[in-house]
């Protein structure tokens, strides 16, 4: 079963300067949580405490608890390899490595210690089915990934996060770099995977939130001014700021 994450007062400073001030939400496994808010409000910060890959940030500190099911993210003494095993991630920009498009896909299971090599085709088969993209690559599967089209490099990046089986999916802009047709083959992936995985999805796209999540948080300024349930998110706010972000109107 997918997991449910729990964060609490979660805080985030890059050296002196507060990039997450005492976030607390939680997220229902198997469900869509789309983070929306204006350019610079802690979107992805807080994506990326959720694999810990803001630990990669020159002078950063956290405070405050993140849990996935039974896991604690911030314990200094979690297995950052195994904690990105179950928490994977799509990025704005698809970035398939330099190998065939099937040495991307069972590239993680191979970090894992996997190396029977039916075993690996499975693996491969299975997240590309998932991925939707089996149909368009199973002949060309030693082929260089960087034949495909960045809409299939995008799917093909989200095969590769499928197929060390993770429990969850971070989402960051996934579909920014792309085409209209391309965007709602993701978005159609996202309904269909929700429920297997428990998804955090961080968007620009208002109109992407409102067709794909279940429930949508509203970031300004490092703070999470509201979160709830997205048909009510976007139809009766309760903050005069989530209102003004989802009507355009400036913020400040």
């Amino acid at each position: 079963m997918a997991p449910d994450i729990r964060v609490r007062d979660l805080k985030v400073w890059y050296g002196t300067q507060p990039a997450l001030k005492g976030i607390t939400l939680d997220v229902a496994g198997g469900s869509v949580l789309a983070v929306i808010g204006p350019s610079g409000c802690g979107k992805s910060t807080f994506l990326r405490v959720l694999n810990r890959l803001v630990d990669r940030a020159p002078g950063v500190r956290l405070a405050g608890s993140v849990r996935i099911g039974d896991l604690d993210v911030l314990d200094p003494r979690v297995d950052l390899v195994e904690l990105r095993r179950r928490v994977g991630m799509v990025f704005q920009q698809p970035n398939p490595f330099p190998f065939s498009i099937y040495d991307n896909v069972v590239y993680g299971p191979r970090l894992h210690g996997i190396t029977h090599p039916g075993t690996l085709r499975a693996i491969a088969e299975d997240s590309l089915r998932q991925a939707s993209l089996w149909d368009e690559v199973r002949g060309k599967l030693r082929r260089p990934a960087s034949t495909l089209s960045g809409g299939q490099q995008q799917r093909l990046c989200l095969a590769r996060a499928l197929a060390v089986r993770p429990d969850v999916l971070l989402m960051d802009e996934p579909t920014s770099a792309l085409d209209p047709v391309s965007t709602a083959r993701i978005e159609e992936l996202i309904t269909t995977l929700k429920g297997r995985y428990t998804i955090v999805l961080v968007t620009h796209n208002l109109q992407q939130a409102a067709r794909v999540s279940d429930h949508t948080a509203f970031f300004a300024a490092g703070e999470l001014v509201e979160i709830g349930p997205t048909p009510l998110m976007f139809t009766a706010p309760r903050d005069r700021r989530t209102e003004d972000y989802l009507t355009g109107r400036d913020l400040s």
